[in-house]
């Protein structure tokens, strides 16, 4: 970890020191920060249990990186393994020809992790299947944000908040990935969907999912970061070099499911004589993010500084639409579920404000 951090500490030093040109293009001043959790607890919860809960996790290797900033993140994120999928979504393509879409003033954003582990099932388990398997899945999200000032109605007109624009609130849209295994509740019907029922569980080895998102929130770090330290929450009163620290998102996404091929052969060995309906289906995901904790000001001219270290707890609803059974032949599925995951961070920022 200790290696890493330095590796990243360089690297921003370069990039930073080689955009200063650059980013006069622009209308935020050059910034990068780095978030780095080494790893993080997961709690997995899915919705229907009347068929019983017998998918059992126990996950390991769950770290997840950040890097976010005004210029120069592809490279860095490349250097770490996380862009492999900027370019693969409508968002990269966004973000990549934004000089000519007239897209100031917008930052980027990338995440990625692994979810690593095993699981297993306790439930009914037909020939040839396992009740263990071993799992290492990897989750990446990229992020156009931009900040807005805080407004209040006041007096008949709408008045903006110094106060709170000092919070740094934010707005984006974004694409994430997310692949885990999950139980799958199979659903079968003498016919129609109002008739239907549980039947045989299985569980699926790969499920995975694919969102546009649409988000807000505030971060304390990355507005201190964009205005070089300079301001604090009071006005006029520049910020403690040491205190507390929080930031926060909500995002909804919209996108897609899958199921993969385990599940479809697993439900339909356990209820035989029918066939799984399509296992692609419309998803709906609605994301939850919250860090607290220490940060530190660093004034080193021709660069601002801030280090800081936290509790992330990041929570997410899933619910895919379809897999609903028609006839008698049908199985159907549900795999509906909520997920919570948490752990120590720590985080840099790195903004230039010149001599």
């Amino acid at each position: 970890m200790l290696k890493k951090s330095l590796v990243v500490l360089a690297l921003m030093a370069g990039v930073i020191c080689s955009a200063v040109a650059e980013s006069k293009r622009d209308t935020i001043p050059p910034f990068i920060g780095v978030s780095y959790i080494p790893s993080r607890s997961w709690f997995v919860h899915h919705i229907t249990t009347n068929d019983g809960d017998f998918l059992k996790y126990n996950f390991r290797g769950t770290s997840m990186s950040s890097y976010e900033g005004s210029f120069g993140i592809k490279s860095i994120g490349m250097r770490f393994g996380v862009s492999a999928e900027v370019d693969d979504n409508i968002i990269g393509k966004v973000q990549r020809y934004g000089g000519y879409l007239g897209l100031k003033g917008f930052w980027l954003k990338l995440q990625g992790g692994s979810v690593a582990g095993s699981v297993n099932w306790l439930g009914e388990l037909p020939p040839g299947f396992s009740d263990y398997y071993s799992f290492n899945n990897k989750t990446f999200s990229i992020e156009l944000l931009r900040n807005f000032t805080k407004k209040r109605y006041i007096d008949g007109k709408w008045q903006v908040s110094e106060f709170e624009s000092q919070y740094g609130f934010f707005w984006g849209i974004g694409y994430q990935t997310f692949a885990m295994p999950v139980k799958v509740s199979t659903l079968i019907t003498e016919g129609g969907r109002v008739n239907q029922q549980l039947g045989v569980p299985a569980y699926d080895t790969n499920f995975s999912a694919k969102y546009y998102t649409i988000g807000a929130g505030f971060d304390l770090l990355r507005q201190l970061s964009l205005s070089g330290g300079r301001f604090g929450l009071v006005s006029g009163v520049p910020p403690m070099r040491f205190a507390l620290y929080a930031s926060t998102q909500d995002k909804l996404g919209f996108g897609s499911s899958q199921l993969s091929d385990h599940a479809k052969a697993m439900g339909e060995a356990l209820n035989p004589d029918k066939t799984m309906v399509d296992t692609k289906g419309f998803s709906y995901g609605g994301f939850y993010y919250l860090s607290v904790g220490f940060r530190y000001l660093i004034y080193a001219k021709p660069v601002f500084i801030i280090l800081a270290t936290g509790y992330d707890l990041e929570g997410a609803g899933i619910i895919n639409f379809g897999g609903a059974a028609d006839t008698n032949v049908d199985l159907g599925y549900d795999t509906n579920m909520f997920y919570v995951n948490h752990g120590v961070s720590v985080k840099i920022y790195v903004s230039w404000v010149g001599k």
